[in-house]
């Protein structure tokens, strides 16, 4: 598999996690810490689903979201919360504030 292909296969893996801890979070199921826990202790990720979009940067991954949405459909629709923090300006650890404060 050539680098390119692999980048996709990681970010289409990464942002379908990512865009179902959103769901996870919005509908009150988890805290943004817990979802973090549970993908580091249970799933052996090196960093949860919100601390790597933080760390990515909140305006890149809506970037991402919409390119694969539009390439592979809805299952990749950015969630109303991602597009309203970056609205407000909440990036990340860039702008010192997104799923957590810096």
């Amino acid at each position: 598999m050539d680098a390119e292909k692999r980048e996709l296969l990681i970010d289409r893996f990464r942002l379908a996690g990512f865009v179902e801890a959103c769901r996870l979070y919005q509908e009150g199921i988890a805290t943004v810490k817990d979802i973090d826990l549970a993908m580091l202790a249970g799933a052996g990720f090196v960093k949860g689903p919100f601390a790597w979009a933080d760390e990515v940067g909140l305006d890149v991954v809506l970037g991402k979201l919409e390119g694969l949405c539009q390439r592979y459909g809805e299952a990749f629709e950015p969630p109303p919360l991602l597009k309203e923090m970056v609205a407000r300006g909440h990036l990340g650890r860039k702008s010192g504030r997104g799923f957590y404060e810096y």
